[in-house]
């Protein structure tokens, strides 16, 4: 099983606390500030190396306390996994991976997902969540394009401070070469991923409807946006955006522009979905990313879901609970006892419910 017991010691609220956890489906249950999305945030740190709530982790030091630990075990293809982080308030963070005691790097873990009020936005949100979202997940997949992603970054970065600092012609010239070389690269890699993407998203969500679940969901599609004109070369694009991104100070045109949108009927889902219903299109993209993980690698998922249960009635919130339990992921959810999502879920047989 992916995790099976986490440890926490000065952190947040928790001066010294363990919680066990199943391979299958397991509910955090407790009221309003009892530290129930801190749990997810310690999990966070731990496979990712940070917060979704603060920017430095070291304000998730308990108070009174100079430093906090978070530790937990696990299997990852069949082996023991440790994981490590110590974060004192005179330290950066330090984190120590280790399998079978071999130390393993942190693309090599499991494919995690955390479902959070921001990334629920995600559909009708700003196109750098989405961007987030796509990159990571083709990261999992491919993971040589994470390399070509930071190479690009890097021209990109040095491109945008010969435009900010008004560099000579010569100098600007050479970086939106350098970023229209690799820029179409990259934008080749996305696209071939996003056509990746977009069939196993369909074909999830199509098999959720035939089995009579979220009709309004029937006509599913998800276009895509390079990030430049599309009747244009990329050079071609920068070029004639150049006295454009002078002024801004940044390259206005690129892959780094890239998007994708979801359509409902050929409209667009962001302005034609209710909250409701975006959240569970929302919910049913992330399940079957898994799916795309589980079928691509061969990687396990992990699953962290906070207030699942807000802007869902009840026949939509027992639906979606079912289709989450079919991922196959290890799944960790926060809830408040006697709530509709914990009402749902301990009818289930399979799962563990841990109380603060």
């Amino acid at each position: 099983m992916p995790l099976e017991r986490l440890q926490l010691r000065n952190f947040r609220s928790f001066q010294e606390k363990s919680f066990e956890f199943c391979p299958g489906t397991n509910l955090i249950l407790g009221p309003n500030g009892s530290g129930k999305t801190s749990i997810l945030e310690a999990l966070n740190i731990l496979l990712k190396g940070n917060s979704f709530r603060v920017k430095e982790t070291k304000e998730c030091i308990n108070f009174n306390k100079d430093f906090y630990k978070i530790y937990s075990v696990g299997e990852l293809n069949g082996k023991k996994l440790k994981l490590e982080v110590e974060n004192g308030a005179a330290k950066r963070l330090l984190s120590k991976r280790t399998l079978e005691e071999i130390s393993i790097k942190q693309e090599d873990l499991y494919f995690y997902q955390l479902v959070i009020s921001k990334n629920l936005q995600m559909i009708e949100g700003e196109p750098e969540l989405r961007r987030d979202f796509f990159n990571d997940l083709m990261f999992h997949v491919k993971p040589q394009t994470k390399k070509l992603h930071n190479q690009y970054q890097k021209a990109l970065k040095q491109r945008n401070k010969s435009l900010k600092n008004k560099l000579s012609d010569k100098e600007t010239a050479l970086w939106s070469k350098e970023v229209s070389t690799i820029g179409l690269e990259l934008s080749l890699q996305h696209y071939d991923f996003f056509k990746v993407f977009k069939v196993h998203v369909k074909e999830y969500i199509e098999k959720v409807v035939s089995v009579g679940s979220f009709p309004f969901l029937d006509q599913i599609d998800i276009t895509f946006t390079k990030g430049w004109d599309r009747t244009k070369k990329l050079e071609e694009s920068l070029m004639h955006c150049l006295d454009k991104d002078m002024a801004l100070g940044y390259t206005s045109k690129g892959p780094h522009r890239m998007d994708f949108t979801f359509k409902v009927n050929n409209k667009n889902a962001s302005t034609n979905l209710s909250r409701g219903q975006l959240k569970i299109l929302i919910l049913l993209v992330f399940l079957s990313n898994s799916q795309i993980i589980k079928s691509l690698t061969g990687k396990e998922s992990i699953l962290l879901m906070d207030d699942l249960g807000s802007e869902l009635d009840r026949h939509n919130l027992n639906s979606i609970i079912n289709h989450i339990l079919e991922t196959e992921s290890q799944i960790i959810l926060t809830g408040i006892e006697g709530e509709e999502m914990h009402k749902s879920v301990t009818k289930l047989t399979n799962f563990t419910k841990i109380n603060l």
